[in-house]
């Protein structure tokens, strides 16, 4: 599995833990400690005394050692002892004691999980694909690209006082099945001619205000790749609004500034950050000739998908809104090293997808699953929700409450269901969309 190897720092958790002393010793202000956790992916709920941990997934990669990390921490620090995927490929921990959160943040970082910047005004996690390096329409495995952003942004003091929130998706191929058109920054592999490289796109988002991304540069080379990504960020630094938090993401500046005069600031940025990462190496892909084949589309595929890779099959895991037990996810991850296999990821359906499963291997792991009440899924459960007021302070509507209820029928229709107009379930995406 092609991931960074440790994304933790053991000095700034130390930092953290200090600090969360001090503040429960009431030694530092609620504002000023607020920042700090927030920076360190922990959320305030809508209950007092607990919060929510965010644990990061580039590109949603997980495998068994991290699987039973976030199980560690979800059987001795959650009450309910589940974890929450959510659409943006992260797991979500809640009803977390604000004085455990330090061990919590400790017992991840053993494997090289971290959540900082997994909330507060950074770039969040970076999503993708999540059939990157095994899906056959492929031109490359964007996870090379996807750590190299990764290590470039995160800690970097570009991304650490935004006006607002930032998300980036990675997609392989023009199917976008990471739906760069709906984020901030979507970067999506291509080719011209024999030229390989990506086409650029900012702006887009949901919420209140849902805006398409625009392309800002239908084609560069690989080597412009960060230049380009740190030139739309500059963008949203220096110009997004800063006192209006609800007009603050960067699809407001492609309102303000109207679409060529969005694209003609990105292109004064991007001589300047070209120049600037000259000498900076540029992650490097394996490019090769994409196949027609079927189209995952958003999330993940829903029945077993065969690899590029030949004999190798996709077996997806359905997590019905995105909840899964510690005791599933220690079962998982005891049964995947078991078998072999090292390589599964969270989708944007909030489901699992476990890779390189040999063909002769396919029932004898579904039926080990079965034994941890995990299956594939089935038509009619497509249904994404957001956790809503059950946790949220943002939420209005009991989203979890009401998205079992619902069904996509035979069809299985795409349900997404939101506790506020937010959108963290991405309504404007599904089938049929609700918010509260």
């Amino acid at each position: 599995m092609a991931q960074l190897d440790n994304l933790a720092d053991a000095s700034e958790i130390a930092h953290y833990e200090e600090a969360l002393a001090r503040y429960l010793d009431l030694e530092l202000d609620a504002e000023r400690f607020t920042a700090l956790r927030l920076q360190q992916g922990v959320y305030g709920q809508r209950q007092e005394g607990v919060n929510m941990v965010r644990i990061k997934l580039p590109g949603g990669r997980l495998d068994p050692a991290r699987l039973a990390a976030i199980a560690d921490v979800a059987d001795k620090h959650v009450a309910q002892q589940v974890a929450h995927i959510t659409t943006r490929q992260d797991i979500q921990l809640h009803h977390v004691p604000l004085a455990e959160t330090g061990a919590v943040l400790r017992r991840l970082a053993e494997d090289g999980v971290t959540t900082r910047e997994a909330c507060g005004n950074t770039i969040r996690n970076i999503t993708a694909c999540p059939l990157a390096g095994v899906c056959p329409r492929e031109h490359t495995d964007v996870t090379q690209h996807l750590d190299g952003a990764v290590a470039h942004f995160l800690r970097n003091p570009l991304n650490q006082q935004m006006p607002r929130k930032f998300k980036v998706s990675f997609s392989g191929c023009e199917a976008d099945c990471a739906q760069g058109l709906i984020h901030d920054l979507g970067i999506v592999a291509t080719r011209r001619g024999d030229k390989a490289g990506f086409t650029v796109l900012a702006g887009g988002g949901l919420g209140h205000k849902p805006h398409e991304a625009i392309t800002v540069a239908d084609f560069i080379e690989e080597q412009d790749l960060l230049p380009a990504m740190e030139a739309v960020i500059t963008l949203h630094n220096k110009h997004s609004d800063r006192t209006k938090r609800a007009k603050s993401r960067i699809k407001f500046l492609v309102d303000r500034f109207g679409e060529e005069g969005f694209v003609e600031r990105f292109n004064e940025e991007f001589v300047r950050t070209r120049a600037a990462l000259a000498d900076k190496p540029a992650p490097q892909g394996e490019w090769r000739s994409a196949v027609r084949g079927p189209v995952p589309g958003p999330g993940a595929p829903r029945v077993f998908f065969a690899q590029k890779q030949s004999g190798l099959h996709v077996v997806p895991v359905s997590a019905p809104l995105g909840q899964l037990t510690a005791a599933q996810l220690a079962g998982l991850a005891a049964l995947l090293g078991e078998l072999g296999l090292g390589d599964v990821r969270t989708t944007q359906d909030q489901n699992l997808i476990v890779l390189n499963v040999p063909t002769a291997q396919i029932s004898s792991l579904t039926a080990r699953l079965a034994e941890l009440g995990l299956k594939t899924p089935q038509a009619g459960d497509n249904i994404v929700a957001c956790p809503g007021s059950s946790t949220c302070r943002l939420g209005i509507t009991t989203s979890m409450h009401a998205a079992p209820k619902l069904s996509g029928g035979r069809h299985d229709l795409r349900i997404r269901v939101s506790g506020c107009h937010n959108g963290c379930a991405q309504p404007e995406s599904g089938d049929i969309g609700i918010y509260g």
